[in-house]
């Protein structure tokens, strides 16, 4: 019930837009039935054409509402290596981050969660460069990407067993998840070079 109350108090444009619409369906459709209905007259073209419009209305209120509240950033794991004069060869897992939504996102942070425990492996460096992240923001169709070294996760455990889920959290509080087993399989490879 917390979450409905949260979600109209969140949404209360939407939720009126909603309520409008379903009213004015609901008075079209009773129109249709009452003019179309055992009256031995021909039928009434307005009642039908309201009534779908308002249907097409309600749909795309649902849809503009999916797109605009809630982002949709898609992240992709995959092995990089860099080659460095000094110190060698390195293995590194890229982290990239493409938003595939019509509006812009604003990311908070990026972490390696635990599994059973209350604390996380935040990712703050760029692994080869060692530079701090930026503060990203990505404009609907870009994309960002960065790379994690084995020094980026000193003092995170080394069974591999023990580490779950890739979140990002944007600055509004949506989260997107790589799940762990993907996340286990990329830090094996990391891991093992």
């Amino acid at each position: 019930m917390n979450n409905i109350c949260e979600f109209i108090k969140n949404n209360i444009r939407f939720v009126l837009a909603i309520t409008a619409n379903i009213f004015a369906l609901f008075a079209s459709v009773w129109w249709l039935i009452d003019s179309n209905w055992n009256t031995n007259k021909p039928i009434e073209i307005e009642p039908i054409v309201s009534s779908i419009a308002l249907t097409a209305a309600l749909l795309g209120l649902n849809f503009v509402n999916d797109k605009l509240t809630k982002p949709r950033l898609k992240i992709k794991l995959s092995i990089s290596f860099a080659d460095n004069p000094i110190t060698g060869r390195q293995q590194g897992m890229n982290i990239e981050v493409e938003n595939h939504s019509i509006l812009k996102v604003f990311i908070r942070g990026f972490q390696i969660d635990y599994v059973g425990k209350d604390y996380c492996a935040k990712l703050l460096y760029e692994g080869f460069t060692d530079y701090p992240l930026p503060n990203v923001v990505l404009e609907p169709g870009q994309a960002f990407s960065f790379n994690v070294v084995k020094k980026n996760l000193n003092g995170a455990p080394t069974n591999l067993n023990e580490f779950g889920d890739l979140v990002v959290k944007t600055d509004v509080g949506h989260r997107f998840i790589v799940p762990a087993k993907e996340v286990r399989k990329q830090l094996g490879y990391l891991m093992s070079s």
